[in-house]
């Protein structure tokens, strides 16, 4: 199994991380494999360092602590041993959970969404970024104020820690639902804003590129127009929809947006947060999708963002599959993709392998019309 490195701030000590993930039985194993490969990567995206990782086989999991009792001990152990500081669970635990972990295992315990929060926080460059992490944060904390233990102290800060709770730990759930309530006006401000904005530009064909996170979104845009978006082998470096213009021979414009990247298990009220950002793709004519072609579980991540898709009421948007990173497959491999998705195209962002090909299929879908009446 492939493991792609997600590279961190040098010079910054990084967090000594166990991960750990609970399944109801064998056949769920090899998916929770690639489950915690994926949030290896998380983990080294927010800088920490996976030490080590377990998996427990349970049919019942226990409503206290999720895993077993002696697994938690065990965990006690290993941890110890290691010099573990921190433990990421793949799975949503309750503020009850993190507590007996945490009272058990005597090491700080967050979950796969506390740690998706804490990279979106560490991602989030312009004000409305800011924002909408801030009120994905406290909308998931809101509920889990009661009971909370070390991962809610910020000892020392670390992994989970960044956002709104560094500033005030002992805000009260009275304070947080007003701060709430002021993002979500200032949000609503911003999305109006936006909405002008888009309105001004009606008669140009508007192009929103989605996909799996690390697809190669911002690549594309970037090879399509020739402009400047940030890439990088991190995950979510892209938070921000950034619009550009696209020119496809001979004469015509559009308009192509870079958006957010989805993931499996992504949370509900990220996706709500981020209402202002995805309202590029409800606004978009047409949808690119993106896929790395490299991925061992593209169906997989083609289903995510699929439904991602209905979720935000966009999955009747006429869509054009595109298969990303193709240089690096062997050409079996590659016929074997074109085999099962025949509409499908197959493209290299960065070595500009079937980009023409792909802005001819816009323009006839955009401009065929056109070209006939002339």
């Amino acid at each position: 199994m492939s493991k792609k490195s997600i590279p961190v701030s040098p010079g910054k000590k990084q967090e000594k991380v166990l991960l750990v993930a609970v399944v109801d039985s064998k056949t769920e194993r090899w998916r929770m494999i690639q489950s915690l490969e994926e949030l290896a990567n998380l983990t080294r995206t927010a800088g920490g360092e996976v030490v080590e990782s377990m998996m427990q086989i349970r049919q019942r999991f226990n409503p206290a602590t999720l895993l077993g009792i002696g697994k938690a001990r065990e965990l006690q152990s290993v941890s110890k041993q290691l010099g573990i500081e921190l433990l990421i669970f793949d799975a949503e635990l309750s503020a009850a959970q993190i507590r007996n972990i945490e009272d058990i295992v005597g090491v700080r315990v967050i979950d796969r969404t506390t740690l998706i929060l804490d990279i979106f926080s560490k991602h989030a460059r312009t004000k409305e970024a800011k924002l909408q992490v801030e009120l994905a944060q406290l909308e998931y904390r809101l509920p889990r104020l009661v009971g909370m233990g070390l991962e809610f102290s910020r000892l020392g800060g670390g992994i989970g820690t960044r956002g709104p709770g560094e500033r005030k730990l002992e805000v009260d759930r009275r304070r947080i639902k007003e701060r709430i309530s002021t993002l979500k006006r200032m949000l609503k401000k911003i999305e109006h804003s936006k909405e002008v904005q888009r309105k001004r530009r009606v008669d140009i064909p508007k192009i929103a590129v989605v996909g799996y996170t690390n697809a190669g979104k911002s690549s594309l845009v970037n090879a399509l127009t020739r402009s400047r978006l940030v890439t990088s082998e991190q995950l979510f470096s892209t938070l921000d929809s950034n619009t550009n213009v696209l020119f496809v021979p001979p004469d015509h414009k559009m308009l192509i947006s870079d958006t957010v990247g989805f993931l499996k298990n992504l949370p509900h009220d990220l996706i709500a947060s981020f209402h202002a950002t995805l309202a590029e793709v409800l606004e978009a004519d047409m949808l690119i999708h993106i896929v790395d072609a490299t991925s061992e579980d593209l169906e997989e991540k083609i289903a995510t963002v699929d439904s991602a898709l209905v979720e935000i009421e966009a999955e009747k948007k006429p869509v054009i599959l595109v298969f990303n990173k193709i240089d690096r497959l062997f050409s079996e491999e590659k016929e074997r993709c074109e085999r099962k998705y025949p509409k499908a195209m197959f493209i290299s962002a960065v070595k500009n392998t079937g980009l023409d090909m792909l802005k001819a299929r816009l323009r006839d879908h955009f401009f065929a019309k056109q070209r006939v009446v002339s």
